[in-house]
Parts: structure tokens; sequence; C-alpha cells
């Protein structure tokens, strides 16, 4: 990709061009603590049972905790691949059955030690804590002494996950170091280094310094122009989501914009960029013509784009966004009409989805992004018949339980929002998951039906009961999740004269935590 110098216009109108003609086209932290018990060999994982909190088979897991993983890969001079999820979360299942099923996938973790934590097994949320992972699913590579390498979370395409591993390999640099030489001379990094960058976890990762700039990611953009353009193009829209975070501008990013969607290339590189637009148009600038010019060429762009045999059937779904979230820009109760064209191909597309993943292990996430894509149209009544078929269909029912209670919620009906809440909780499995389900629940009941004092107050006293199956409460997610729950209960409770109970239970429990307790 060329330094964009053409002027604006003339970007955008290609970009029109091109979205005219492609749908029948073919487009081209520090070093973690490893004192650890004496190593041992690495054997295969159980094979898969029902739940699947077991890892998957094929790949030689780890069998061991994760300090003797650490200390393994330290004494055997050999990286460590950790993976991070949970059973109910949809891109994790199709992680665990698509990336863990990839014959070049298995070979290549053979150059590993790779680990699998599920979020629900025993002192997987502290692990949380030392990693700092905030996201279902995270993968993070170590170097043999404890350096994160890079980190991944389920937002690139399937087939990126292989290039990284192997960039992994060439290059054990962390990446704190890769980031403090880009702030020093990005000219020093190489092609594969760059790469590195432009694929690594931004969002939840722990590379960045606080206080780093936008603009950092811009100069990594243009030493990336030459030796990688899809490098280039996802470091530059990285750039733009800072900068839109900064709530700056820059003049010129229409035109860096224009000529990403101009590449088919390039768009298909940076999918996972463009379909959230609402990360990167607060960067931009232009006049009542340029930008509304390269909206309208984004949104047709992806929009023709989305059936494109290269995405998995979640990111063709997901085509829609840009076209739906320009659509509905400023209009939050939906009073525009949809298109009956529109809302035709987009019912089309979700019951082509549907049928896809009959059986298949991708089915919970493409049929939430179905049902993402179905409400971002407000075709409610679509998206709650497609809920609650799946809530009858699915190994993790809770899941849906939860999306189908925020579309009732959102359309006024609170007593069903609720019971779907309660049924979720109840129906939800492992430590972990119940805590954040019980969260969800209490935060529900005191929004919707605050005069519930008593069921407020029984339901607020659930994680401390051990026949509810939830521990290890100041881990975590498990924190953070007590921690919105509580601050819900508290704000419910404006004159402190309600919750003596889950007061005395929450300090009862901090002092059983002992050195874990922290203070919500």
């Amino acid at each position: 990709m060329n330094k964009p110098n053409a002027i604006i216009p003339a970007v955008l109108a290609s970009v029109l061009a091109l979205a005219a003609c492609q749908e029948s086209a073919a487009p081209e932290q520090a070093a973690v603590d490893t004192q650890a018990p004496a190593a041992q060999e690495p054997t295969p994982a159980p094979a898969e049972q029902a739940g699947g909190k077991t890892a998957p088979v094929g790949i030689p897991w780890f069998d061991g905790s994760v300090e003797e993983a650490f200390a393994l890969a330290r004494a055997e001079d050999r990286p460590l691949f950790l993976y991070w999820g949970a059973v109910w979360c949809p891109p994790c299942v199709e992680i665990r059955n698509t990336v863990f099923k990839s014959p070049q996938f298995i070979a290549q973790t053979r150059l590993f030690i790779p680990v699998y934590l599920d979020g629900d097994t025993e002192r997987a949320q502290t692990w949380g804590d030392t990693f700092e992972t905030r996201v279902y699913p995270t993968m993070i590579v170590f170097n043999p002494a404890g350096e994160e390498v890079t980190r991944l979370n389920a937002g690139i395409d399937i087939s990126a996950y292989n290039t990284v591993l192997e960039l992994s390999l060439e290059s054990m640099r962390p990446m704190e170091e890769l980031v403090s030489t880009g702030l020093a001379d990005p000219s020093a990094l190489g092609a594969a280094e760059l790469q590195r960058l432009a694929y690594y976890s931004w969002y939840d990762g722990i590379a960045l310094p606080e206080d780093a700039p936008a603009r950092l990611f811009k100069a990594l953009s243009e030493a990336a122009v030459d030796s990688d353009p899809a490098a280039s193009a996802r470091l530059y829209l990285q750039y733009l989501v800072m900068l839109a975070e900064e709530k700056s501008t820059d003049p010129g990013a229409l035109a860096w914009l224009g000529s990403i969607l101009a590449s088919p290339a390039l768009t298909f590189a940076t999918w996972d960029y463009l379909i959230m637009p609402e990360q990167i148009v607060p960067a931009l600038s232009g006049d009542d013509q340029d930008l509304p010019a390269i909206k309208e060429g984004w949104a047709a762009t992806l929009k023709d784009s989305r059936h494109d045999e290269r995405l998995s059937t979640k990111n063709q779904l997901y085509g829609w966004r840009p076209y739906l979230v320009f659509l509905f820009e400023d209009d939050e109760e939906k009073t525009k009409s949809l298109p009956e064209d529109i809302a035709a191909a987009i019912r089309a597309d979700v019951a082509a989805a549907d049928a896809s993943v009959a059986g298949s292990h991708s089915r919970q996430s493409v049929i939430n992004t179905a049902a993402n894509v179905l409400r971002l149209a407000g075709m409610t009544e679509d998206a709650r018949a497609l809920l609650t078929a799946e809530i009858d269909k699915s190994k993790t029912p809770y899941y849906f339980m939860g999306s189908l209670a925020s579309l009732e919620e959102g359309e006024g009906n609170d007593e069903a929002a609720l019971e779907l809440r309660r049924e979720a909780y109840e129906a939800a499995e492992g430590p972990a998951t119940r805590i954040r389900w019980w969260a969800s629940y209490v935060e529900a009941l005191t929004r919707l039906a605050p005069a519930d004092e008593a069921t407020i107050q029984a339901v607020a006293l659930y994680p401390f009961d051990p026949a509810n199956g939830m521990d290890d409460l100041y881990a975590g997610a498990n924190f953070r999740n007590l921690k919105r729950a509580a601050d819900s209960l508290a704000e419910w409770d404006g004159n402190g004269e309600q919750l003596e109970a889950f007061n005395a239970a929450l300090k009862a429990a901090c002092a059983d935590a002992g050195e874990d307790c922290r203070e919500l």
C-alpha cells in the first residue's frame, strides 16, 4: 500500500466504484514469576468431556499446573502458548473447534508448551489476574523467560492464528521491548516484528504504556508501508482507534481509509477493524460531502464483500454492521425504516448462516452474531425467534437466555427479562460462570424490580452459600463481577439500611480470602 497522497474525492470515487462490482468479482509485562516445582514432561490432556472444560484432543496440552508449565518452558528453552477461555463463550467454542483442529496449528503447537486454562477451573481466575486477561478468549505466547511475546483474541480472522504463531517463533523479543523500540525508532523494527505488532490484542494487552500516544501507531504504519501493506493498514486503523479515544482527529485519515477500502486485500486484512466503525469515525474529519461519502463507500464495500469465501460465516454476517451503524446513526430508537430489500437480504443471510452451522461447533458463535445483527437492524421479532429457538438447542442455554433478556428489557418487557435472568443464573455451570450470571441477575433486579426487597436481599447472598458453587470471589473476573453486583446493590440501597446481611457476608468472605481480599 502506497502512502495516500491522492486527493480525497478521487479516493472516494474509487471506493464507491469498487463496492458496486465487488460482490461478483473474486477479490484479490513484565516477566511472569516462573518459580515452580520441578519440571515434568508434557503429556496430552484428557479427551474432551461433556461441558467442554477439558482441553480438546489433538494438541498435546500440558497436563500439570501453570507453574509447572512455565518451569518446563524455562528448563527446555521453549516458548509457552496459553489459551484462556470459557465453555459458554461463542468465539471460544469456534476457536476450539476450528483453529485447534487445524493440522497446521496442531503441528505448530508441538514447538511450544501448550497450556489450556478454562476460566471455571481451579485458580484460573487468579491466573487471569497474573496475566491481566480481560476477555474470553485470549491467547498469549510467552518466551522461555516468561515474557509476553504476543497476545491474541477472537477478533482476527481464523487464518491469522497460524501466521502469528510462526512470527512468534521467528522472534522471541518481548512485546514490551518492541513497543519501546517503536517509540524510539520505528525504522529499527523488522518486518516480522511490525507484523506481530499489527496483530497484537491492543484492546486488553499489557504491552502499551498508559501514556503511549496514538501517533506511535501512525509511525509504525509508515514503517511497515513498503514491507507489509496489510500490517501497515492494521496499524493505521489502530492509530485511528486510539486517536478517537484521545478525542482528536486527523485531516488525512479519510484518504488513508479510502485507500484501504479501495483494496480488497487490505479490506479483508482489516475486516475486524472495519466492522466496528464506531471506534474509528470519531477520528475522521471532513466536510459535508467527504465524510458522508466515505461512510457510504465503507458500508457498501463491506456489505458487497460479505459473501466472500475467505470470511468465516460469523464475519460474513458482520459485513452488515457498517451499513446498519451508519443508517441508524443518531437514531437509537430506530425510527427510520429499514429498506425492505435490505431486511429481506439480512433475513436470507441469517437463514443461510443458521442452516450452514446446524449441528456444528461454530453454531454458538454464528447464532450469537446473527442475533446481534438482527437487533442492530431493528428486526426484533426475528432476533427473538432466533434466540428462543436456540435456547432449546444450545449446550449452554444460559448464554442465549441472557441475550434474550437484554432484548426483552429493551422492548419494555421487564417481567420476561427478569424471569430469563433468573433462569440463566440457575442454568449456569461452573464457579466463575455462575458469578457472572448472578451479577447480571442482581443488576436486573435492582434496575427492574427495586421494590422487591425480599428477592433482592435473598439473591444478594447467593455467592456466600457454598451450596451455590461460587468461590474464589476476589480473583479475576469473579472480583469484577462481584464488584458490579455490589455497586448495583449500593445504588439500590441509597440510605445504607438494607444491605446489612450482604455487607456482613462480604466481610466474612474477605476475612476468609486473607491477603487476596480486595476493597470493592
